[in-house]
Formats: structure tokens, C-alpha cells, sequence
């Protein structure tokens, strides 16, 4: 390879890691605003500013205010969608995935609020895959509640939860942890977010496991024998 090509690569290696860079900041950026403002008063000069990159560079990284949603989006739910299959393909029992999973999920949500914030600020049902606005939010929601069906499918069939429809279960279980989510922003996030899960998990548990499994079930998730 001639000192040109090499030289040629180089600069364009850079541009590469410097465009991600940009890329990162803007989408950082964005979560804080969309989660501010919302997304239709949200402008795109103020995810500029935010992001202390000009508009030229901001439309020549992302085109449009709907593809920088859209990435953020893509961005995050993804990690989310990665975390929970890392936990699913673990060597554990059903019941053992269901509360990893949900201690998981719930963790992610308040350690990355901005996009937390993002999320309620849509005030629709994240149980309702009608009501959500991007496509990749309609595609993590419809997997994820597949994924959660099928897992609490798996702890009936096992004898830890009650006999009841799993996709019904699932949505009324995302719909709890999205009140949950939303008290604990509104209190200003001053609950720790341990203290969170653990109630998260008692309700879960008081409310689908069988009669005499319960006990057994909140000491597997840490939280010692009923009263």
C-alpha cells in the first residue's frame, strides 16, 4: 500500500470516529430534550446547542428530528433488548430469570433516565403496542412482550405462578412497572433504586405466584418470607 492510500485511510478512519463521536453527543443530547420537552415542541437548535455541535454537523450526522427519535430509540433499546437475552440464556431456573429480569429491566430504566423521561413524557401505555410512536419502539415492545409471555408461560408450567393468560400477565406486569417508574421520577428519584426492584418484585410475586410457592419465591428474590 502506497504512503498516499495509507495516509487517505488514515484521514478517513478519523472522520469515521470523530462522525460517532458527534453521533453519541447528539443522541445524549436528544434524550435530554426529547425528555424536557417532548417530541413535537422539541426543536432541533436546542439538541444542537445541547450537543455544542453546529446544525450543518448535526443534519450531516442525523437528517431529521424524526431520525435522531428514531435513533435514540434504536440506541437504547437495543442495550435493553441485549441485557434481557444475556439473562434469558442464563443456566437458571424460570423463576430465578423472572426476577433477574425484572430486577434487569427495572435497573435500566432508572440508571438512564433522560431516556426514562423520554419515555413517560409520550404519557401512552407502554402495554399497548398501538400507542407507541417509532417503529423500533412498536418492534421492542412487541418482542419484549413475547419474550416475557413466554417466560412466565415457562414458570406456570414449572408450578411457581397461578394458571392465567401469560400475555395478559405480561402487559399488566409492563403497565405496573411504568407507575412504578413514573412515582419514582415524580418523588424527584430519591428512593433507591434497590428499594424499587425489591417492592417491584413483592408485587409481582404476591400477585401470580401460587399459595405455596410464595414464600419460597421471595426468599429466591431476596426478600425474606412473608410476614
Amino acid at each position: 500500500m502506497s504512503t498516499l492510500s495509507r495516509a487517505a485511510k488514515a484521514q478517513e478512519s478519523l472522520r469515521d470516529k470523530k462522525r460517532e463521536l458527534y453521533r453519541e453527543a447528539i443522541l445524549d443530547a436528544a434524550e435530554r430534550v426529547f425528555g424536557e420537552e417532548g417530541y413535537e415542541a422539541t426543536k432541533v437548535q436546542r439538541i444542537a446547542a445541547e450537543a455544542g455541535v453546529s446544525l450543518t454537523t448535526l443534519y450531516g450526522v442525523l437528517e431529521s428530528k424524526w431520525e435522531i427519535y428514531r435513533a435514540v430509540h434504536r440506541r437504547r433499546l437495543s442495550e435493553v433488548m441485549r441485557l434481557t437475552q444475556g439473562i434469558l440464556e442464563a443456566d437458571m431456573s424460570s423463576l430465578e430469570i423472572l426476577i433477574a429480569g425484572t430486577r434487569t429491566q427495572l435497573a435500566f430504566f432508572m440508571e438512564r433516565r433522560d431516556f426514562t423521561k423520554m419515555q413517560l413524557k409520550e404519557v401512552t401505555a407502554w402495554s399497548t403496542i398501538e400507542l407507541l410512536r417509532s417503529p423500533e419502539q412498536v418492534e421492542a415492545l412487541g418482542v419484549g412482550l413475547d419474550l416475557v409471555a413466554s417466560l412466565l408461560r415457562n414458570c406456570i408450567d414449572d408450578g411457581y405462578l397461578i394458571d392465567d393468560d401469560p400475555q395478559l400477565m405480561a402487559r399488566m406486569m409492563i403497565a405496573t412497572q411504568q407507575v412504578r417508574l413514573a412515582m419514582w421520577m415524580e418523588r424527584g428519584c430519591k428512593e433507591d433504586p434497590e428499594r424499587v426492584a425489591d417492592a417491584a418484585l413483592r408485587h409481582l410475586l404476591r400477585s401470580y405466584c401460587k399459595a405455596g410457592q410464595l414464600t419460597s419465591a421471595l426468599e429466591v428474590a431476596g426478600l425474606g418470607a412473608e410476614p
